[in-house]
């Protein structure tokens, strides 16, 4: 495409070729919202995919090994089982729901699950690094 600009004294003037055409017309009618959900969150090389076609999509995570995971425990309870995507065996401190460190004996079922045994049931929360 070729463009000339040609200054006059107050104004400025754009004419091009007639050969180029441009066409402006309304946008069409707005599509379904789209609708994106949460697929696998793993560990990894960190990276993010999106698969599927519009409005139905999926998101799916990988996150690096050195990520932290909080866990929430909201009812009491005296063995805390938590399941996580860090990978191995991670470290775990627990705090109780007025943020006072609590000591319990940590179990490793697999390397996606932690278990946490206490002598009494309370609620707080576990943070995995």
């Amino acid at each position: 495409m070729t463009v000339e600009v040609t200054k006059k004294q107050k104004t400025v003037e754009v004419t091009k070729k007639v050969t180029d055409v441009i066409t402006v017309a309304q946008p069409g009618a707005a599509g379904p919202p789209n609708a994106l959900s949460i697929g696998t969150v793993t560990v990894g090389e960190p990276s993010v995919t999106i698969t599927g076609i519009p409005p139905t999509q999926v998101l799916n995570l990988v996150l690096p090994a050195t990520a932290r995971h909080v866990h929430t425990q909201a009812t009491a309870a005296s063995t805390w089982v938590i399941n996580h995507a860090l990978g191995g065996y991670p470290s775990v401190s627990v705090v109780d729901s007025s943020k006072t460190l609590v000591f319990g004996e940590i179990t490793y079922p697999s390397t996606s699950q932690v278990v946490v045994n206490y002598s009494a049931a309370f609620s707080g929360y576990a943070f995995l690094t």
